[in-house]
């Protein structure tokens, strides 16, 4: 089984102002996160994460900065050929059917490799690669189960609460780090889904 689920809030990530509200949506994503997980980090996506990380085994910083340029030139072009080729592929329709087997629970799902660069996405992130992955991954090596939680924000609309959780994915013939995946979590609809466990 997949080691997902111990807690532990990382300075690095924005944390709840509201420790309740905090208590409450974590032990709300235990309960949930069960439910997608065999899906979510099934065979294929822990080979595909193999895959990239080694064949992007020797990027460098430049490399992976020169990546997201091209990123952030693209989301504002027609002509989107490496956006594409991240919330197209095989990986990201397979993280599509979890997000919609979740209820609306999931509202979007970035799959990351082990140096935090964007394997799949569901919906276009801003960035190709999130910083605060390869903050958790630096220090995963002290706790081998490690679940964040960001503080619950209005989505662009202004209409739906949403916060991240980043889970850790682990090879589970090596128990290595090979990537984590973020899930944009409608807060509303976790709520609604657990209503006995809120306060």
């Amino acid at each position: 089984m997949f080691r997902l689920f111990a807690v532990a809030l990382l300075p690095a990530v924005s944390l709840f102002a509201n420790a309740a509200l905090a208590d409450s949506h974590e032990e709300k994503i235990h309960k949930f996160l069960p439910a997608v997980e065999s899906a979510l980090m099934d065979e294929g996506v822990i080979r595909t994460l193999r895959n990239y990380n080694d064949i992007r085994r020797d990027m460098t910083p430049a490399d992976i900065e020169g990546w997201q340029r091209i990123w952030q030139a693209e989301l504002n072009s027609g002509n989107r050929p490496l956006i594409t080729g991240v919330v197209r592929n095989i990986t990201a329709l397979r993280m599509a059917r979890v997000k919609r087997g979740s209820g609306g629970i999931i509202t979007n799902i970035n799959l990351l490799d082990a140096r935090g660069v964007s394997v799949a996405q569901t919906e276009v992130f801003p960035t190709i690669r999130q910083h605060a992955t390869a903050q958790l991954i630096n220090v995963a090596v002290s706790g081998p189960k490690i679940l964040t939680l960001t503080e619950p924000t209005f989505d662009g609309n202004g209409y739906t609460r949403q916060f991240e959780v980043l889970v850790p994915v682990f090879d589970p013939e090596t128990d290595a780090l090979i990537g984590s995946a973020i899930l944009v979590i409608d807060a509303d609809a976790l709520d609604e889904a657990y209503p006995d466990l809120s306060f």
